[in-house]
């Protein structure tokens, strides 16, 4: 082999191996649930005041396959932390039920601990447009839970 198409080889091999790895996570447990609540004194602050509950809105967003929704329900302190979420897959088969289940396994570990006002999800266990519909439903919830 010449000495040029060693150092191409060379490129191209690592290139493949670093495209390989960037899908690679480092996350150890998988979650089967889309609900998970926090211990007592695990949050963050927020800088806004909320009124606590449990709040349930749905977002739209658009797949390659046309629109979808998808429910999100948020559970908050008076602070604006979260404490729980369930992300309820809409879509009814196919790619968008897959990855809206992907999604609700995987939200949890994104956003539970954290203050409303700091959520603006772009991906989730590999699934990138159902964040479209989640973003848009906290932001009704965060209007809503406003004190």
């Amino acid at each position: 082999m010449t000495l040029h198409l060693r150092k191409t080889f060379a490129i191209v091999a690592a290139a493949a191996g670093l495209f390989l790895l960037s899908g690679c996570s480092d996350d150890s447990a998988t979650t089967t649930g889309a609900s998970t609540t926090i211990e007592s004194g695990a949050a963050e602050s927020a800088s806004g005041e909320y009124k606590a509950g449990e709040y349930t809105s749905k977002g739209d967003y658009t797949t390659p396959g046309g629109p979808a929704e998808v429910t999100v329900s948020l559970t908050l302190d008076g602070a604006g932390t979260v404490s729980a979420v369930t992300v309820t897959p809409e879509a009814k088969g196919g790619n968008s039920l897959q990855f809206q289940t992907q999604f609700a396994g995987g939200i949890s570990d994104e956003v539970v601990g954290k203050s409303i006002d700091d959520l603006d999800v772009s991906k989730v266990s590999g699934s990138s447009l159902t964040s479209g519909g989640f973003n848009q439903a906290v932001e009704k919830i965060r209007a809503e839970a406003s004190a």
